[in-house]
């Protein structure tokens, strides 16, 4: 009997244990339930959208509350060579490296910043500065190889608006105004700047409004932009010398001898549909100037045979008139309609540019054969003087998927006289010249677009000289023939490699 009460103790002792376990649990679960509940009724007052609404502002905000980096830089061998009137030929090779940080940023949807650093130089040391006059002159100054220097490209802001169906824009800075419109295929960028590069093609400060008729009139891609701009700032600067009473000017007032040079030009943007772009502009510019030589003095000169003393001018510049002038291009994006695929996918293009001066025939200081001399007039001419050029080329597939074959030709008249300081080359404007230009190029993609390759070789054959330099006497145009030390031809064979992120 003992035997079986023994088990039947532990079985009951063990039933009341579980029973108890039970409403333990039992217990627990009851309390998470109420705790569920409550946290169900606290959700059920969280506005979600609410939520969801401040994540998207605070994603925005992190988005468009920083400057944006791109990099864009290019390795480059160049080998320039000219022929000289009654001299021997000189050539060169120049390696350099040529760095362009872009940076945008967007704080509103209606107000953007836009602005580059750039730094262009020649591979180890240079002498350039030293042995050249204008060579960090502010209308090119980050476009031409010098130092290592990172110099301001642009920088600017872009405020937007409607007007009812005309959206506006209006920006001030220094503005994107090299490698514009037409510049842009042979410098590989998709993307073209602001102005018409056969005329302009310069680093500028100024202004630029723009409004867009396309939604008013239909017709497709219609805008019209006003742009002002100033070359030259007449002031002195902090502590400015006094030669004659050997004291100190107030500083930043007007120093009665530079001309401020000022530019206002309409650009008129009259069709884009995708394959045609037509494109022109006009502008009227203010003060142009020159060098107003005063005399000459000896220079010591370092060389690589020591020191020597050289003849060299001490000059200001002053104004001697104004210039207008103007453009009209087309480019077309596929030549035909389906054709075939090699005509779909080429580019043609041709542009008509004028210039046409405006002599104040003040008097200045020059240098001539006979040494110094006094003359007036704009580019050698007391007359109000015309020029003109044309400018035409094609770029069509390569010989593999994703390169691109390219060659331009240009003309430019005896007066012809544009602004294109800022153009990508050594040997010298190609559009500036008052002659014949010849340009072949080839574009080979490496890795894709971030790593590209161009081989390209520009020939320019010179009838005037003058060509690019500034408004006055310097800018005389030459028969280059009878003419000795004129720049007869110039080329440029360029091998490059260039990164983009």
């Amino acid at each position: 009997m003992k035997k079986f009460i023994a088990p039947l103790l532990i079985g009951a002792t063990l039933s009341s244990s579980a029973f108890a376990a039970d409403d333990s649990l039992k217990q627990e679960v009851e309390a998470l339930k109420a705790q569920m509940a409550e946290l169900k009724d606290a959700q059920s007052k969280i506005n979600v959208d609410a939520l969801r609404a401040q994540v998207s502002e605070i994603k925005a905000h992190d988005a468009g509350d920083n400057i944006k980096w791109n990099v864009d830089f290019r390795t480059a061998y160049d080998y320039v060579d000219y022929k000289i009137q009654g001299a021997d030929k000189q050539d060169n090779g120049v390696w350099t490296n040529k760095l362009i940080l872009g940076m945008g940023a967007q704080p509103a949807d209606n107000l953007v910043f836009k602005g580059s650093l750039a730094a262009y130089k020649a591979f180890g040391q240079t002498n350039i500065s030293s042995t050249s006059y204008f060579q960090t002159f502010d209308w090119y100054d980050s476009q031409k190889p010098n130092d290592s220097n990172i110099r301001l490209r642009e920088a600017y802001f872009l405020y937007t608006g409607d007007m009812g169906d005309v959206h506006y824009s209006a920006s001030f800075g220094r503005r994107p105004s090299v490698d514009g419109f037409l510049a842009n295929l042979r410098n590989d960028n998709e993307n073209p700047a602001s102005p018409i590069s056969h005329n302009i093609n310069m680093e500028f400060d100024g202004a630029s409004f723009r409004f867009d008729f396309d939604k008013v009139t239909g017709i497709s891609g219609l805008y019209a932009k006003l742009c002002l701009g100033r070359g030259f700032s007449n002031t002195t600067g902090a502590y400015s010398m006094n030669m004659s009473s050997m004291g100190f000017n107030p500083g930043y007032v007007n120093d009665d001898q530079t001309p401020n040079m000022d530019l206002a030009g309409l650009i008129v943007q009259f069709f884009d549909n995708g394959q045609y772009k037509l494109m022109g502009n006009y502008f009227v510019a203010k003060n142009m100037m020159d060098m107003n030589v005063q005399g000459i003095a000896m220079t010591p000169v370092y060389t690589s045979s020591g020191l020597t003393y050289v003849q060299k001018p001490y000059f200001n510049f002053a104004d001697v008139g104004d210039m207008t002038g103007g453009a009209l291009s087309l480019q077309v994006n596929g030549i035909g309609d389906g054709i075939s695929d090699f005509l779909d996918d080429s580019i043609f293009f041709l542009s008509y540019a004028f210039s046409k001066t405006d002599p104040n025939n003040n008097q200045l200081g020059a240098i001539s054969s006979s040494g110094l001399v006094s003359m007036a007039g704009m580019l050698g001419s007391s007359d109000k003087e015309f020029g003109s050029s044309i400018y035409t080329g094609v770029q069509v597939p390569g010989i593999m998927k994703g390169q691109r074959l390219g060659l331009e030709y240009n003309h430019g008249s005896k007066y012809w006289r544009s602004f294109t300081y800022g153009e990508d080359t050594l040997a010298g404007s190609k559009l500036a010249a008052r002659g014949n230009a010849y340009e072949l190029y080839y574009i080979m993609p490496v890795v894709g677009k971030n790593l590209t390759a161009q081989l390209s070789y520009v020939y320019i054959d010179y009838a005037y000289t003058g060509s690019d330099t500034f408004f006055g006497w310097t800018g005389t145009p030459m028969d280059v023939d009878s003419t000795p030390g004129a720049v007869k031809t110039a080329q440029d064979l360029r091998l490059s490699l260039r990164y983009r992120y």
